[in-house]
């Protein structure tokens, strides 16, 4: 090690404005462990899902997001995967995750994506890195 700090990892903040629902969103559609709850009542979690934190935190009033991310490409978060992001997205939508759209390749950046949208209109795109001829 040569004493130079290193990043670790990210991690979105999503504002909610129901920790309970987001949570058995991202837990029993997304497919991420359920945490620990922080405040009393509870306000805030941080699931995670192959060493992926999305933090969640519920707010009194939840500020209008942004539609047509898709057509501006507004991601709120991107997630890479590696080993199938076709089997992942039938995963999603076998569960009834809400589809923004369906898998497509990117040729502009190599990827092939899908995206979904949670409970409070955050837009999560899912991409993996593909050799297309």
């Amino acid at each position: 090690m040569d004493g130079k700090p290193k990043l670790i990892g990210s991690s979105p903040l999503f504002h909610v404005s129901d920790l309970f629902k987001s949570l058995d969103y991202y837990c029993d559609i997304l497919g991420f462990n359920r945490p620990r709850l922080w405040g009393e009542p509870p306000g805030f979690a941080m699931p995670d899902r192959d060493g992926y934190i999305v933090m969640l935190a519920q707010v009194e009033e939840l500020k209008e997001i942004p539609t047509n991310k898709k057509l501006t490409g507004g991601w709120d978060a991107y997630f890479w995967v590696k080993g199938g992001v076709e089997a992942l997205f039938d995963e999603f939508r076998s569960k009834g995750a809400f589809i923004e759209y369906e898998p497509e390749y990117k040729q502009y950046y190599g990827h092939l994506e899908f995206a979904i949208v949670d409970p409070d209109g955050y837009l999560l795109a899912f991409g993996e890195d593909v050799e297309r001829a």
